[in-house]
């Protein structure tokens, strides 16, 4: 008996030290999973991009795609379905394209030799507005930590899930707080971003304010041009940073051809938001008897200002080109792209294509993927 209480004891001993030794074992191996998953290759990325482009083609993510379309719906009033499908839509065309990638790592041809973790605070006036940045941080090698906008967060969430399909490696997190960041990407207002410049100041980052576009206009344009800027002003409703808010003429220019155009694309008033904007500065203007134009679907101000309301365009007249040159390098640091005519100025984009940004199409003029590649 005392034989088989010391064999029970010893298989006993052993057996704690076993189960010892696996918790030890699985600690470790957890801990150096995750000190050697690799950053991202170019390969790998490229293999993603490939994934993403047939998911959301596929008739067997339909329901999960339609189901995140209608809580986006929810949650931002100003996210109709057609504003969520156009801006699907065009992540679709424009961020899912292999080939596309593969002429931007020509161009861009480093990546980080070690992974850092980038905070990335995305914006929330467009669904899926902050693609871009998750998309760049991961062609580098980095880590994108999100913090989502509370007013696009359905649409992202399903790409960063669709992104964890592809493999649960790739190097993408939600968060709440941006704390032990090693670098940091944030987009808001004026009032948030010189918060975020100051309290991210001790590590890199990237900090975007409020901006707008521009068109410019000097007299050789053609109706399909007016169409086009049409474009330009009305898709999104007016909300993006690269819709035309100010529309520069010569002094002697008539306009009328110009409103001609604007005034047939009443679609936007289907939408209640924008409508009751309309409706509430045309209100204001005739309170207080502002001169303007009121084309049906949109008012047109003549402004020395910038950045209009939504549901208001304004017109700026200029004397001279230089003129025109002397006030765009004056509100560069407002001024997102400038649609038009030719212009010595580098963020320069044809009628009908502020909203059809290419993957070098940085915003602010700065280059998001020689930022990051640079944090080795």
């Amino acid at each position: 008996m005392k034989e088989i209480y010391a064999i029970y004891i010893q298989n006993f001993e052993y057996y704690i030290f076993l189960k010892d030794y696996c918790k030890i074992f699985r600690t470790l191996h957890s801990h150096c999973m995750l000190r050697t998953i690799p950053f991202m290759k170019k390969e790998s990325f490229l293999q993603l991009i490939a994934f993403l482009s047939d998911y959301f083609t596929k008739s067997s993510n339909k329901e999960k795609i339609e189901l995140f379309i209608d809580r986006a719906k929810n949650e931002n009033p100003w996210f109709s379905e057609h504003l969520i499908r156009e801006a699907m839509e065009a992540v679709q065309l424009q961020f899912f394209d292999v080939t596309a990638w593969e002429a931007f790592f020509l161009q861009h041809p480093l990546q980080v030799s070690t992974r850092h973790q980038v905070g990335l605070i995305l914006a929330g006036n467009l669904p899926a507005v902050g693609i871009h940045d998750v998309l760049m941080t991961l062609a580098s090698g980095n880590e994108a930590c999100i913090k989502l906008s509370s007013q696009d967060k359905s649409i992202m969430l399903l790409y960063v899930q669709a992104m964890q399909e592809f493999s649960p490696d790739v190097p993408i997190r939600l968060i709440e707080r941006l704390q032990g960041m090693e670098a940091v990407i944030a987009t808001g207002s004026d009032f948030s971003g010189s918060y975020f410049a100051h309290y991210f100041a001790t590590i890199p980052h990237i900090i975007r304010k409020n901006r707008t576009s521009i068109a410019v206009l000097d007299g050789s344009e053609s109706k399909e041009d007016f169409h086009a800027l049409a474009s330009d002003v009305f898709s999104y409703y007016g909300l993006g940073c690269r819709n035309v808010s100010t529309i520069a003429i010569p002094e002697a220019y008539d306009p009328l051809p110009l409103f001609d155009v604007l005034t047939q694309y009443h679609w936007v008033l289907d939408h209640t938001k924008y409508s009751n904007n309309y409706q509430y500065h045309k209100t204001l203007f005739l309170l207080n008897q502002i001169p303007h134009f009121d084309l049906g679907n949109v008012l047109i101000q003549e402004s020395q200002d910038l950045v209009s309301p939504v549901g208001v365009v304004y017109l700026r007249r200029y004397a001279s080109k230089e003129e025109l040159l002397t006030w765009i390098q004056a509100s560069e640091g407002k001024i997102q792209c400038i649609v038009g005519a030719d212009s010595e100025q580098a963020n320069q984009v044809a009628f009908g294509k502020s909203q059809q940004p290419g993957l070098s199409d940085f915003a602010d003029g700065i280059d998001t993927y020689a930022f990051l590649t640079s944090l080795s």
